[in-house]
């Protein structure tokens, strides 16, 4: 089996037209294949379902694959459906009847759509005389003038006698080599147009990859519902392959998934890489032709992929949108839906159906919005701006995740390199700050809007300064405390990062893993202060054979509470220093100890625990507490049972 075909790249040219212009009939001249499968199609001579055929091109690079549409103007969904991801279009017109109601409509969609390229074709031309298609040619070149259609060739042929077939596939040659490659986003997104049974295979789901890589054995997850699903099998152009990519139309067969579950409309992806939502931000044009104003919150059919969409329409600026205006709009949809920025959409009245305009998504997971803010539209300009203002706008609505080039590269539908660009461009403005970590490299790294990152530098210091409000007692805060409270708001690396920034602006300083504010000081009352001065005077009077807390407590008269709480701030304050679980000393006391302890090394090279319990006539306990504190704070080290000066 020669298998080179399977190897080219696909162009996905899609007819437009109305119902019984020949559509499909010429796409049978072209390629000798029958686009019209179904049983009822052939019965009633008419199109009802997409239909999708190869044909083979003399390039060895590209693969022409036809999408034919039906033309009746109740199955203008399904040609929207159809049309939602070719790469050109054949607005197919019959020489006999000119320009109808369904050739109006479909162009319309193609220039909604924002297709690029495409030829004109004059059906059924051996109907009518040389004079006839001369006019008719005339009026059509009138007609798109304006349009991606105006330089189009206009080539008249017959399926019948298959007269101009061979002028229409080298103009389609031609247009299949100038196609511009799609900006592939590098996670796999396949918009499902068909939805079989296979005998012997099961379920399988077939559309346009338009974006990344589909290969068997991989897990995908069907949008919006959400359903996961590993790929039994890929099929293109009906022969099985290891693998797909993006601009191929293929076919996977799903294990574990019934038919019943699928349908046109939904989007196979790779697992997460997609928000189901119930809103949509776009710029919205309304066509010139439609002779109404459309009205707040009407409710309109939004095509978007291959899915329709009940929804109702959110005028963000305006009270109504006029004929041919444009406007930034907010959908809300009666059902989830997914889509990714830059994604084309058409809408139609909900009743009766007509087309009366499309767009571009810019927002495909938004918040709702409060009409009338000009903070939304500035946002939504910038979203709809230049490459760089698009980017600082991805970015500040991120918030306080960081996100990295690739990251945005996938949301806004642009290549990596294009957008790393950008990304070091508002990096040397200061509008995004990289956000650098231990496990960070190359374009790994992360960045954050300039202006939630100083919010979180904020937010972080509210947090320690909350902390002490509700711990007066305490002079520094644990850093695991903070860390917990930060999580809520970002992710761990952030708060690495942020936490030493501050330290090195001398914002917030750290002591012995604790977080502190410079000027913070331990807030006591006066009655507290006398009772806290009572306490270490106690303390201090010891000396060396320093009291038990319960007893410093009873002596003192107070409750558990009062006393652990002024105790606690005696300890922040360094006038007392815990030494152990149950061992206390006033500061002035343990450097005397310290200075005893180091006189002593000196003069016998060590000192053991014995040898100090003697020496101060205490007990066991505290000896082993100041020696153990010593060799933890770096001033002894314990050679076997002996300890010896750092």
């Amino acid at each position: 089996m020669n298998n080179q075909p399977l190897e080219k790249d696909h162009v996905i040219i899609g007819t437009a037209g109305h119902i019984d212009h020949g559509k499909t009939a010429l796409v049978k001249a072209l390629t000798g294949r029958d686009a019209d499968t179904l049983e009822e199609e052939k019965r009633r001579g008419i199109t009802i379902e997409l239909g999708f055929v190869f044909m083979d091109t003399p390039s060895q690079n590209k693969q022409i694959v036809f999408i034919d549409v039906p033309g009746h103007e109740k199955l203008v969904k399904t040609m929207v459906a159809g049309a939602s991801n070719i790469d050109a279009a054949v607005l197919v017109i019959a020489a006999d009847e000119g320009t109808n109601v369904q050739t109006r409509e479909h162009f319309d969609i193609l220039k909604l759509l924002d297709i690029q390229k495409g030829i004109i074709a004059l059906t059924k031309s051996d109907l009518v005389d040389d004079l006839h298609l001369q006019i008719l040619k005339t009026d059509v070149k009138n007609y798109v003038q304006g349009t991606f259609l105006e330089e189009a060739p206009i080539i008249p042929v017959s399926s019948i006698s298959g007269s101009g077939i061979e002028n229409l596939k080298t103009s389609l040659y031609r247009i299949a080599e100038e196609v511009t490659p799609r900006v592939d986003r590098g996670t796999f997104r396949m918009p499902i147009d068909r939805v079989f049974t296979m005998r012997g295979f099961g379920t399988v789901t077939a559309g346009t990859v338009l974006s990344g890589t589909v290969k068997e054995g991989d897990k995908v997850e069907i949008f919006p519902e959400g359903l996961i699903s590993r790929v039994r099998g890929v099929q293109v152009h009906h022969s099985k392959k290891s693998q797909s990519h993006i601009g191929k139309r293929t076919a996977i067969n799903l294990s574990d998934i019934d038919k019943e579950k699928l349908r046109r409309g939904q989007t196979a992806a790779a697992p997460g890489s997609l928000t189901p939502t119930n809103r949509f931000d776009g710029k919205l044009h309304l066509l010139k032709s439609y002779e109404k104003k459309l009205k707040n919150r009407e409710r309109l059919r939004l095509h978007t992929g291959t899915s329709e969409i009940i929804c109702r329409l959110v005028l963000l600026d305006r009270d109504q949108l006029s004929p041919d205006e444009t406007a930034f709009v907010q959908f809300v949809l009666e059902a989830p839906n997914v889509a990714l920025p830059q994604d084309r959409f058409v809408v139609r009245t909900f009743s009766p159906l007509m087309t009366i305009g499309g767009g571009i998504i810019l927002d495909a997971a938004p918040h709702k919005h409060k009409r009338f803010s000009s903070q939304t539209v500035e946002e939504l300009e910038m979203l709809d701006g230049n490459l760089e203002d698009t980017i600082e706008q991805v970015f500040l609505k991120g918030a306080f995740s960081p996100q990295s080039a690739a990251e945005v590269a996938t949301k806004i539908g642009k290549e990596e390199e294009d957008i790393a660009e950008a990304v070091l461009s508002k990096l040397s403005a200061g509008k995004i700050i990289s956000i650098k970590s231990s496990k960070a490299a190359g374009k790994e790294i992360r960045y954050l809007h300039e202006t939630p990152y100083a919010n979180l530098k904020n937010k972080l210091q509210g947090i320690l300064q909350h902390y002490f409000e509700k711990n007066p007692y305490e002079s520094l805060a644990p850093s695991s405390v903070l860390r917990a409270e930060f999580l809520k708001l970002s992710e761990s690396h952030v708060f690495r990062y942020l936490l030493a920034e501050l330290m090195t602006d001398k914002t917030i300083y750290e002591r012995d893993g604790k977080i502190g504010l410079p000027g913070h000081e331990i807030q006591m009352t006066s009655r507290e202060q006398t009772t806290a001065d009572k306490i270490e005077q106690i303390y201090k009077s010891a000396k060396f054979k320093t009291p038990i807390e319960e007893d410093v407590r009873t002596q003192i008269g107070l409750t558990p509470p009062d006393f652990k709480n002024i105790l606690t701030g005696l300890l922040n304050q360094d006038r007392l220093v815990r030494l152990s679980r149950n061992v206390i000393y006033h500061k002035d006391n343990l450097l005397d100890m310290k200075e005893l302890v180091t006189n002593t090394i000196k003069k016998n090279q060590s000192i053991t625990i014995a040898e100090l319990r003697d020496l101060l006539q205490f007990s066991r306990k505290y000896a082993q507490a100041v020696l153990e504190y010593f060799d933890t704070s770096g001033l002894t080290k314990r050679q076997d049972n002996k300890h010896i000066l750092a």
